[in-house]
C-alpha cells in the first residue's frame, strides 16, 4: 500500500513539474507556424464564362470572383486552366496572387480569343500561401 502511495505521489510531482513545459511548448507551436494567416486561411471561388455559346466570333469573357471567409487578411493564389481544342495562339493557364481582407471579394477578368470550333472547360483553383487547396470552381463554354 505504501509503495502505491509513493508511486501516485511521484506521478503527481512529475505531472506538475512537466505542465509548464507542455503549456510553453503549445504556445510556441501556436505562435510559430500557426499565424492567423495560415491557420485561418479560407476562401471561395466562383467562375463564369460569357457567352456560354459563342457564335459572335468575339473573345470569351471569363470572370472569377474569389471571396475570403478567413478571420484575418490572407494572400491566396488563383490558378485558372482552360482545356479544350489545342490552340497555339492562346495561353491556357493564368495565375494571380490576391491579397484579401476578411470578407473581401476580388474579381479577375480574362478574355480568351475566339477560335472555331469546340467546347472548352475552365477550372479555377484557389490555394493558400502554404499550398493548401481552399476552393475549386469550373464552368464551360463553346465556340461555334
Amino acid at each position: 500500500m505504501r509503495a502505491r502511495i509513493l508511486l501516485h505521489r511521484a506521478v503527481l510531482v512529475a505531472a506538475v513539474a512537466a505542465a509548464p513545459i507542455v503549456v510553453t511548448g503549445a504556445a510556441q507551436a501556436a505562435g510559430h507556424g500557426g499565424t492567423a494567416h495560415s491557420s485561418t486561411a479560407c476562401a471561395t471561388v466562383k467562375v463564369r464564362a460569357t457567352p456560354k455559346i459563342n457564335t459572335a466570333m468575339v473573345n470569351e469573357t471569363i470572370t472569377s470572383t474569389v471571396t475570403s471567409c478567413a478571420t484575418a487578411s490572407e494572400t491566396v493564389t488563383l490558378t485558372q486552366h482552360i482545356s479544350g481544342p489545342t490552340r497555339a495562339n492562346a495561353p491556357t493557364d493564368k495565375t494571380w496572387s490576391i491579397t484579401l481582407s476578411p470578407g473581401q471579394s476580388v474579381t479577375k477578368v480574362r478574355h480568351f480569343p475566339y477560335a472555331c470550333c469546340g467546347s472548352y472547360h475552365v477550372s479555377d483553383k484557389v490555394v493558400s500561401s502554404t499550398g493548401t487547396r481552399l476552393a475549386n470552381a469550373g464552368t464551360g463554354f463553346t465556340f461555334a
